[in-house]
């Protein structure tokens, strides 16, 4: 974890409350913590990899679905899954010299 930068001498008003101390231990967990929630990120992109090599080789084949058993020995399937959505698009502003109000000038 990054260190805290120390604080100047006399630069706490009166009615501030001390600043608080660190505490060793939670600092290592909080360590400890990032770096899990980190490798878990790499994880994560890891299996998005996975997942779009996947497709690619049901693209590549003409499947639609396959089913497979995993390591467990479980039988799974694997399919391509389309979707529609939407968003909002942003658009420019208008003006009053390019609003149409209908009459042709």
């Amino acid at each position: 974890m990054a260190k805290r930068q120390a604080e100047l001498p006399n630069t706490r008003r009166d009615d501030e409350p001390p600043p608080p101390k660190t505490i060793k231990a939670l600092d290592e967990a909080c360590d400890v913590l990032e770096k899990a929630k980190g490798k878990a990120r790499r994880a994560g992109q890891g299996v998005v990899e996975a997942k779009k090599a996947a497709e690619a080789l049901l693209v590549e084949h003409g499947r639609a679905e396959y089913e497979y058993e995993d390591a467990n020995g479980v039988l799974r399937k694997i399919f391509r899954k389309l979707s529609v959505a939407t968003c909002k698009v942003k658009v420019e502003k208008r003006t009053d010299s390019d609003s149409d109000d209908g009459e042709d000038e």
